[in-house]
């Protein structure tokens, strides 16, 4: 199994969003993954969660894997800012999601953004399942 821990980090950048929540991205080998750091993804948090993974993207994260084991509770807003990400990234990017928590599977399959976005269990197994396809 792929484990991010033992490959090297090509770059490593960090944002704190308001005073709850830091952004932290790491580029393994042409994948970005960004780690949120939680607990929440709601109104008070979306406008820099987007701002943050914009200046990701236009930095050259061309394949974005967000990290959202932290994140115990989002409302409509920080979907809508998940959503906002994806279309601004524009379709020659990726935006895949990754570890999200029971409250926020269920969030995503109530509005069945569960068959827009690309879900993985575990960074792990999505690093995994991307170095098997490029493999």
């Amino acid at each position: 199994m792929f484990n991010p821990a033992n490959c090297a980090v090509v770059s490593q950048t960090a944002f704190e969003i308001g005073n709850q929540m830091e952004v932290e991205a790491r580029n393994f080998d042409g994948i970005t993954v960004v780690r949120l750091g939680g607990p929440r993804l709601d109104a008070a948090q979306s406008v820099r969660f987007k701002e943050a993974l914009r200046d990701i993207s236009d930095n050259g994260a061309d394949d974005i894997l967000l990290d959202m084991s932290n994140i115990t509770f989002m409302d409509s807003s920080g979907l809508g800012a998940i959503v906002t990400v994806l279309k601004q990234m524009g379709q020659a990017k990726t935006l895949e999601l990754a570890g999200l928590t029971p409250i926020v599977v269920k969030v995503f399959a109530l509005t069945r953004m569960d068959k827009v976005f690309r879900l993985h269990d575990s960074v792990d197994a999505a690093l995994s399942s991307c170095r098997k396809v490029a493999g």
